[in-house]
Order: structure tokens, then C-alpha cells, then sequence
């Protein structure tokens, strides 16, 4: 699936002087278009996540869990090079699309959580089937929950259950699925 997040060059410039006013306009029309086409990917994700057939084993399963990672690593890195270019909106601006970056992120994890889910239940059965070095990508897929995790105002918008649910399939992976280091033991 291709994300035409490589079209959103982002050129922000440091303000000052009389010319403020006019930037923080184009920046505001920047923004606009960014939030627009962040939506359109988000969207995007939503209907490739919806085509994804139920894996019927743990190989599918793990494929489909690995092609999932950048999609929504993607759209998650350029909200925060959003987040991070509002600095030239007026504060009132500037709080209205951070709320909007937020709730977009939300659904991005609601989204992302619930795409994965399958994927992990999937493998949580069948742990003994899972080939080895399947820990280093969970524990990294892991790293990046519980970087989530520590941003409360995410974690409110979420399913509780849905979290709950995968972060237990998600533990016990890591803790059982075979690691590099397994090879050549037996």
C-alpha cells in the first residue's frame, strides 16, 4: 500500500518581523491540507485493514503482523512531524489541531490495535509453530505500545478491553516465541 505522505514535504520557516502574520496564515493553510490528507491515510489504513483476510496460520499471521508495522509506522511519524510544525499558529490554532492530531492518533492506535489483534491471537495459539527470531519483533512492536502507554490522553481514548486483550497476547508472545539465540539448540 502506498501513502502519499512523500508529497507532503514540510518547509517551515522561523517567524518574525511583519511577515508573521501572512506565514502563519500559509502555515495554517498547510496544516489544513495535512490534516486533510492525513484523514485520506488514515482511511486508506482503515480499508486495508478491513481486506485483510483472518491468517489460517502462524506464518500468515506474522507476515501480515510485520506488513502492518510501517503502514501505521508511517502515518503515526508524520502526525508528529505535525504536532511539531504548529509552532507558527496562533495558540488558539494551534490547541485546535493539536486536539485533532490527538484524536486522529487515537484512532490510529484503536485502529492499529484492533488490525493486530487477529495477528497476535493467531500466534498465541500456535507458539510453538512460530519461527525463530519472532521475539525480536514483538519485543519491538512491544517497545512502541508501551511508548504509547505512557501518553495518557491516548490511552483514554481507547478500548480498554481491545488494550488489555492485546497486551496480554502481546506479553506472552515475547515472553514464549522463539528468539535468535534459540537457533542451534535443541
Amino acid at each position: 500500500m502506498h501513502f502519499p505522505l512523500c508529497r507532503l514535504a514540510i518547509r517551515f520557516i522561523p517567524f518574525g518581523g511583519g511577515i508573521f502574520r501572512m506565514q502563519s496564515k500559509s502555515a495554517d493553510r498547510t496544516i489544513r491540507l495535512q490534516l486533510a490528507l492525513l484523514q485520506e491515510d488514515l482511511a486508506r489504513l482503515q480499508n486495508r485493514c478491513a481486506g485483510l483476510p483472518i491468517p489460517p496460520d502462524v506464518t500468515i499471521a506474522l507476515r501480515q503482523f510485520k506488513e502492518l508495522g510501517p503502514a501505521f509506522e508511517a502515518v503515526a511519524a508524520f502526525t508528529s512531524v505535525m504536532r511539531s510544525n504548529t509552532a507558527s499558529l496562533d495558540e488558539e490554532r494551534r490547541a485546535q489541531v493539536e486536539r485533532q492530531l490527538r484524536q486522529l492518533t487515537v484512532a490510529l492506535w484503536q485502529l492499529h490495535l484492533g488490525a493486530v489483534a487477529p495477528r497476535l491471537e493467531k500466534m498465541a495459539a500456535n507458539i510453538s509453530h512460530m519461527p525463530i527470531g519472532t521475539r525480536f519483533v514483538l519485543e519491538r512492536w512491544t517497545k512502541q505500545l508501551s511508548e504509547m502507554k505512557n501518553e495518557a490522553e491516548i490511552v483514554e481514548g481507547l478500548e480498554p478491553a481491545l488494550l488489555a486483550r492485546v497486551e496480554a497476547m502481546a506479553e506472552t508472545l515475547v515472553n514464549n516465541a522463539p528468539d535468535l539465540m534459540d537457533f542451534g539448540r535443541g
